[in-house]
């Protein structure tokens, strides 16, 4: 589906819901093996709404809330709003320096002005204009989407007058413009990088604010049965055919040898209707290549590398962060919409999303608030 489409961004209702959108799923995924749960929870905010991204410096916690376009420290107890961003969402976060620099995303509601803000103590913000950038360069601009193969019995038109009613864009299109930063991580070098759910892409920012193309995620291919053609609502004559979703990278981290570790939405239905299809990947930007490590998650959204070679990957729509080590996959927390996570030394972060309640007409309602909660590993 299109960019604008995204179940990431529908949860939050920063966007409309996709047409292949489905209800969300809370059960274990099938590929789960063993048993390792962390243990000891402190919940250290019952008050947020859209934890989006952390980042842990020293005691402190940082995070931003998405819903409220702040970035905030928990210090000492003590939660604070260290700043509100330009735009109406806030939402990837990376600190350095013990606090003095850290970089944050922005994106106003129909992602058509977003940005970078690097923000150091004693110096002028740094900008970098990402939508401009994407309107420039639109990096996946080659890259083919929607159907690309079968199909073929399908009347003139067909398709195309099915997918421009319910997506928005003819059955089969290249990447087209579209910017909405959703996470951040230092690189070294006073550069950052960030992952562009709405571009498809991984995107240098350095010192300068000066933008490029590390990398653009590889599309999700997937051939469609009859029962799922049937379950979408779309025609019968589409069965079989092979469709390239887009890629969705919900973080991005830099790991010790210099890869970087990427989490990918399918760009599609996060339920199981068409298989737990979110991913894993490392990218190495000196050859601008991905390779995808894991996949079979059920909403991923954010990854945390531990010091031991783990990984921890939120999976939002399954109610667990999953760690994956040396080949091997566990649930380490069971919890309602976890949506960031992070790693330091033996304690685990987790920030959950609030239950909001969207009506036809009217602001959502927050029927419970979020959490950040620390585990011990």
């Amino acid at each position: 589906m299109t960019k604008r489409r995204r179940v990431i961004t529908t949860v939050v209702a920063c966007t409309t819901a996709t047409a292949f959108a489905a209800g969300t799923a809370s059960t274990a995924s099938a590929h789960d093996s063993g048993q390792g749960p962390a243990h000891s929870p402190k919940v250290l905010n019952d008050k947020v709404i859209a934890p989006f991204g952390m980042a842990i410096s020293g005691q402190d916690v940082w995070y931003t809330d998405g819903f409220v376009g702040t970035v905030n420290r928990i210090s000492k107890g003590t939660d604070t709003v260290v700043t509100k961003g330009p735009q109406s969402e806030v939402a990837g976060i990376d600190v350095i320096r013990g606090g003095d620099t850290y970089a944050f995303t922005s994106s106003n509601d129909d992602h058509s002005a977003t940005s970078l803000t690097i923000r150091s103590k004693g110096r002028a913000d740094v900008v970098a204009d990402l939508s401009a950038y994407e309107k420039k360069v639109n990096p996946d601009k080659h890259k083919t989407y929607g159907v690309v193969a079968g199909g073929k019995s399908c009347a003139p038109g067909e398709l195309d007058a099915w997918f421009m009613k319910n997506a928005g864009t003819p059955a089969t299109y290249k990447g087209q413009v579209d910017s909405h930063p959703y996470a951040v991580g230092y690189l070294g070098d006073g550069a950052w990088a960030v992952a562009d759910a709405g571009g498809n892409d991984i995107l240098r920012v350095d010192r300068h604010g000066r933008v490029s193309t590390i990398a653009v995620m590889p599309a999700q291919p997937v051939k469609l049965t009859a029962a799922q053609v049937a379950a979408l609502g779309a025609p019968s004559c589409l069965a079989g055919a092979t469709f390239n979703f887009e890629a969705v990278p919900t973080d991005v981290q830099r790991g010790e040898d210099g890869k970087l570790w990427v989490s990918t939405l399918p760009g599609g239905p996060e339920d199981p209707s068409l298989g737990a299809r979110g991913s894993v990947y490392t990218v190495k930007p000196w050859k601008h290549t991905s390779n995808r490590v894991a996949t079979g998650f059920l909403g991923a959204t954010n990854l945390a590398l531990g010091d031991d070679g783990a990984v921890y990957v939120a999976e939002l729509f399954a109610g667990k962060v999953t760690q994956l080590k040396h080949g091997h996959r566990s649930t380490v927390v069971t919890t309602e919409r976890p949506l960031s996570v992070e790693v330091q030394g033996d304690y685990l972060y987790v920030g959950t999303l609030a239950d909001i309640m969207f009506g036809p007409s009217g602001p959502p309602v927050i029927k419970a608030p979020g959490s950040i909660t620390r585990y011990h590993l």
